[in-house]
């Protein structure tokens, strides 16, 4: 899309520079997601994972390990594309589509209900359509929908899909069933005249950028925002005013008088600020945090949300898919939990999270560099799909319609619980140390999440010796 400099603005040259700083700081992490895949794989191809998240997979923070992930890095600068999709109706399953700057602007998947088969995927703007999906039907006169389910218009000609499976029982061969009959492949775009971008590669990933981050910030939002719009279209013109006035045209040269080490500080402050604002966090008691639905997923104009997300929470799914309560230490006011070598935290439910028929919840401990941590049974998270037990060593998951409070231990690992706490025990880093905990819903919601989902969140109680245990 070709730029639109034109018009003044009151920006100062900082404010400028702060503003781009922020716009463009997704687009590190998207080089971060695209560079291994496309060095590997190429563009519009689909690279499944076929093992479940372990410690020794560095490639990713804070993983899921209830889902396989199957990863495609999208260039729809040349081409159209097509998805498609297998019949999966006994598990949750869901497909997201992200811009080069992470918006989550369509999914597919079981909370949508979409129908098993073939979808188009189409830079929206290059065929004058508003981004999201557009369900065919049976009988839709629209021509392009003809062999389509669906079609999918992209706000940018670059993106990326992480589509996830739920693994259920450890049923890994059937998720690779379905992941296999899961296609990807490129089709003649049917409007376009010439290219709308260059080709995706590698290059443009991470050549010739400069090891400073706000530096290599800069020069990847001079690199890339010339092609690939702002999520909303409207907001074009004051987007590439800024961007102009920051030294983003034809490349990026610093203006005199710009110390970008500092704005990218200032930059940072006001991206956290904005993150903890009433209207974008949610309390939901004992400690426990969640966004706000709308400031989850899909920013739109939100571009300081968008920010936050691309370094807390990359490739974040929108509220109606997925949840992501975190714990924050009253007392702290950090995301992080400190654990002595003999100590150890009691989390307590009062029931058992409400959930559809094809939701799951779960609860993961991370390191301190954000990764899972090792330990004997190889257990990272305990959920609806664990051997919880209650009190009485009857399933929490069990046959009957029981719903009573349970507990789960979280205790370092070189320390063993006694055995009537094996199944509910979450081992954390041997001799303890700084650690977080993320509880994850995917349960399917209408509009907003109700006020049932969080009637269920648990109590982490304060330390506790091991003598205790």
């Amino acid at each position: 899309m070709p730029r639109s400099p034109t018009g003044t603005g009151d920006a100062t040259l900082n404010e400028a520079t702060e503003f781009s700083l922020i716009y463009g700081y997704p687009l590190i992490a998207y080089s971060e997601l695209a560079l291994p895949i496309v060095s590997e794989h190429g563009t519009n191809s689909i690279h499944h994972q076929r093992q479940l998240a372990n410690p020794g997979r560095k490639s990713v923070v804070r993983p899921n390990v209830d889902t396989l992930y199957s990863h495609s890095i999208l260039d729809m600068s040349h081409e159209d594309l097509v998805f498609e999709i297998p019949n999966i109706t006994d598990r949750y399953w869901v497909c997201p589509f992200y811009d080069v700057y992470g918006n989550n602007y369509a999914n597919l998947g079981s909370t949508t209900k979409s129908p098993p088969g073939k979808y188009r995927v189409r830079y929206a703007f290059g065929v004058g359509e508003e981004p999201g999906i557009t369900y065919c039907g049976g009988k839709s006169e629209r021509p392009e929908c003809d062999g389509y389910q669906g079609l999918i218009n992209a706000p940018t000609p670059y993106g990326a899909v992480d589509a996830r499976i739920l693994v259920r029982q450890n049923d890994l061969e059937m998720v690779h069933t379905f992941q296999n009959h899961t296609l990807l492949y490129t089709v003649p775009g049917g409007y376009q005249a010439k290219p709308y971008a260059p080709k995706l590669t590698t290059a443009m990933l991470n050549a010739s950028l400069a090891r400073d981050l706000p530096m290599r910030i800069m020069q990847m939002t001079a690199r890339f925002t010339p092609h690939n719009p702002p999520r909303n279209v409207s907001d074009v013109s004051r987007v590439d005013t800024m961007l102009l006035k920051a030294g983003i045209q034809d490349g990026y040269s610093k203006p005199v008088g710009a110390n970008l080490t500092h704005l990218a500080q200032m930059a940072e402050a006001a991206v956290s600020a904005h993150a903890y604002l009433p209207k974008n966090i949610r309390d939901l008691k004992h400690g426990w945090l969640g966004l706000a639905p709308s400031a989850q997923g899909d920013y739109n104009l939100d571009y300081k949300m968008r920010s936050f997300l691309a370094r807390y929470g990359y490739l974040a799914l929108d509220a109606t898919e997925a949840l992501y309560p975190t714990y924050h230490e009253p007392e702290t006011k950090k995301f992080a939990l400190t654990l002595g070598p003999k100590e150890a935290y009691m989390i307590t439910f009062v029931g058992k999270p409400p959930l559809t028929k094809q939701g799951f919840w779960s609860i993961t401990v991370y390191n301190e560099e954000q990764y899972l941590v090792a330990n004997p049974l190889e257990r990272y998270a305990l959920g609806d799909q664990s051997n919880l037990t209650y009190a009485d060593g009857a399933p929490v998951y069990g046959t009957d319609s029981k719903n009573a409070s349970f507990q789960i231990l979280l205790q370092p690992a070189d320390i063993g619980p006694p055995k009537n706490w094996t199944s509910n025990w979450l081992p954390a880093p041997p001799g303890g140390g700084e650690i977080s905990i993320s509880r994850k819903l995917h349960p399917r919601f209408h509009e907003q999440p109700s006020s049932d989902s969080w009637s269920t969140i648990p109590y982490i109680h304060d330390h506790y010796q091991y003598c205790c245990y």
